[in-house]
């Protein structure tokens, strides 16, 4: 056991300089305007697109999925998720339009989020009491996208 934690606090370093030396550059960061997905269940394992799309959405280490990562094309709803607390996080990658949207499936003309497609990564902090939250992808069909909502906050 003394082992172990020994071996967990030399890596701790390590860990800490990775995770500050990850760049945010050319990231936008949504407001709490960006729509909020719903989840009803406990946190997904991680998904099986391996690390290369992880790494490309700038997850963190052992993310707590609401929305585990999915790939899709033009517009399309989202699976409903429920947050553990008060904040969650989106992750999102698009390509082949300039902008998309995250909306509000119940108001879609409620301060929808925009995700300017020729950023790198998009991600944004969504601050929200915890309830359902049902959100959808809004895009033109020639858009195509990678995304995952991630429980709690992302340091930035």
């Amino acid at each position: 056991m003394a082992r172990k934690l020994a071996a967990s606090l030399a890596l701790l370093p390590l860990v800490l300089i990775a995770a500050c030396s990850a760049s945010d550059e050319g990231a936008s960061r949504p407001t709490s305007s960006v729509p909020h997905p719903s989840r009803t269940g406990d946190a997904s394992p991680a998904p099986s697109s391996g690390d290369k799309v992880e790494k490309s959405l700038r997850l963190p280490a052992h993310p707590k999925y609401l929305v585990p990562v999915r790939n899709g094309a033009g517009s399309e709803d989202l699976p409903d998720f429920t947050p553990a607390k008060n904040v969650y996080t989106v992750h999102v990658k698009c390509s082949g339009v300039s902008t998309m949207q995250i909306i509000k499936r119940e108001r879609p003309k409620d301060n929808p989020s925009r995700i300017d497609c020729k950023s790198p990564v998009t991600i944004g902090r969504v601050y929200i009491d915890p309830s359902k939250q049902k959100l959808a992808v809004q895009a033109g069909d020639d858009a195509r996208w990678t995304l995952a909502i991630v429980d709690g906050q992302r340091p930035f």
